[in-house]
């Protein structure tokens, strides 16, 4: 399996913005993943993944909402500051967003909402648009915190 990279380009903020997720904890660990400063250590120089084959379940799963819609360039994660993915859970379907190297730059889920709104916004009505759902909730979440913010 080829990684994707047309739509990604350089970017990659997915390999840099997760840090351990408690679901796959155990595939982290056993696949020897760290995060430092919010990257993932096995990202290369040219930020392709090393590991692209075995990758823990929660990165081949992820599904960025700028690869999947037409969104400009000024949207690519990178860019905007924030990876964008669709979560469901017994409520509906919230919009997940996390800031780019969130551990790095010690960010504030609110004040990092209300300084982004705009951007947010739009990226909610295309994951609306593109995975044909209505979002209930949109979850800021960083080494700092989370926040639920009803829509």
């Amino acid at each position: 399996m080829q990684q994707q990279i047309d739509r990604c380009g350089d970017c990659h903020s997915c390999c840099k913005s997760f840090g351990e997720i408690s679901s796959n904890l155990i595939e982290l660990i056993n696949l020897d993943i760290q995060y430092e400063y919010g990257r993932c250590n096995k990202l290369c120089s040219d930020n392709r993944c090393t590991i692209y084959e075995t990758r823990p379940k929660s990165c081949a799963e992820f599904e960025c909402l700028y690869v999947e819609s037409d969104l400009p360039i000024e949207f690519l994660p990178e860019t905007v500051g924030f990876v964008t993915d669709l979560r469901i859970d017994a409520k509906g379907s919230f919009l997940n967003i996390v800031p780019n190297e969130s551990r790095k730059h010690k960010i504030d889920p609110q004040t990092f909402y209300d300084e982004n709104y705009d951007n947010i916004n739009v990226m909610k009505t295309t994951a609306e648009d593109v995975w044909s759902v209505k979002i209930i909730n949109i979850n800021i979440n960083s080494d700092m915190g989370e926040i639920d913010i009803e829509c």
